[in-house]
């Protein structure tokens, strides 16, 4: 979507549908297209893959939450129907309306805000058990929950969100038992381009103001925290088989209204001999969602953080056989439940973090969405 003439109602009709008879869809906007693509599963209920080996193999769209707990599983989506844009006939929606396979499944989430004195109590944990030595870096996430405005629209909201953030990954979910989430994430996982693969080290943020992307200056604590997520990666590539690699040199790289520290990592996609579903496992979480050591930070966030985070910071896109990934890390995005909106935040915590500006850090991550929540519902 190139501007706000572009608006897709009949994309829209079928967002809503879909909704309402809680049938399993995706709609995705890559990064710097402008085609937005929509998958329906509407035969069967999408697959649950006990273990992500079975991705090598996979053809459709994954959905991964942060860690399998409590009932959140890993869903593959196999869809019976694909189209991008508008190109979807009213035959269609008019089946799609009549579909009754999956109204009873509903997800149950109780989730609540979480205040500024828990996160804040949550991070000053955090750099305790860093300054111990167990850790080196784990980030704290917080929810922010909030009735639905009176005039939001979410099929409308998805497609704004195409329109304002043209480099992020736009994504619009439902699934029976998980619900609806809608995202615009800056962070790849692991794609593919022709014969190559892609994945980044992204972490350190900063407001935008205005200036030139080359003027902002970062912290030692920042920097610190990009450096490690780096150093992982590169380590994990290697301890994969993977040496023969280039990597980016370290650039300020805008998302929304945040500026973050990046850069990138390409090796070719047959080093990894079909076998992708090796090196996702290894890099999710990186230390840019979860922390490291990876075990430990995980077990850390478990046990500390008192919401469940799903989906937030999973990864979620499109797997095939022969054509490789699209996949990314779930941020800057939101969970639909209840006629409640839940958006979900976090901070990468080290020895030097301040608690109050983590918790600055993760309001305006907030604001990534929240501040289009409001506006009049058409793009």
């Amino acid at each position: 979507m190139k501007n706000n003439s572009d608006f897709f109602p009949s994309l829209a009709a079928l967002h809503y549908i879909c909704q309402h008879q809680n049938i399993p869809f995706v709609s995705y906007r890559l990064p710097w297209h402008s085609d937005i693509t929509t998958l329906i599963q509407y035969k069967t209920s999408p697959k649950i893959i006990t273990d992500l080996q079975e991705l090598n193999d996979a053809d459709g769209y994954v959905i991964s939450p942060f860690t399998n707990q409590r009932d959140t599983n890993t869903y593959l989506l196999e869809p019976d129907i694909e189209f991008k844009n508008n190109n979807i006939s009213t035959e269609i929606i008019a089946g799609l309306r009549r579909n009754e396979t999956f109204k009873s499944e509903k997800s149950n989430d109780n989730i609540s805000t979480t205040s500024k004195e828990e996160f804040e109590h949550n991070v000053n944990k955090a750099i305790a058990t860093i300054k111990t030595g167990k850790l080196r870096k784990v980030v704290m996430s917080k929810t922010h929950v909030m009735d639905i405005p009176d005039d939001f629209s979410a099929p409308h909201f998805y497609q704004k969100l195409c329109v304002i953030y043209p480099n992020a990954y736009i994504y619009f979910f439902n699934m029976p038992c998980v619900g609806s989430w809608i995202g615009a994430t800056p962070e790849p996982l692991l794609t593919t381009e022709n014969e190559l693969m892609y994945t980044v080290s992204l972490a350190g943020t900063q407001t935008h103001t205005g200036l030139a992307l080359e003027q902002y200056i970062w912290s030692e604590k920042e920097l610190e925290e990009q450096n490690i997520v780096t150093n992982f990666i590169a380590q994990t590539l290697i301890e994969n088989g993977i040496r023969d690699f280039s990597k980016s040199k370290v650039e300020n790289y805008r998302a929304g209204n945040l500026i973050h520290l990046k850069s990138g990592f390409e090796f070719r996609k047959d080093v990894l001999k079909n076998n992708v579903s090796k090196l996702i496992t290894a890099l999710h979480p990186t230390p840019s969602t979860g922390g490291l050591p990876k075990k430990i930070a995980r077990d850390f966030i478990l046990e500390t953080e008192t919401h469940d985070r799903g989906y937030y910071t999973g990864f979620l896109g499109t797997v095939h056989p022969e054509n490789g990934c699209q996949l990314f890390v779930n941020l800057r995005c939101m969970q639909l439940q209840n006629k409640k909106i839940i958006l979900y935040s976090g901070a990468g915590i080290t020895a030097s973090s301040v608690a109050e500006k983590e918790w600055i850090e993760t309001e305006n991550k907030l604001e990534t969405l929240k501040r289009h929540l409001t506006l009049s519902p058409s793009p």
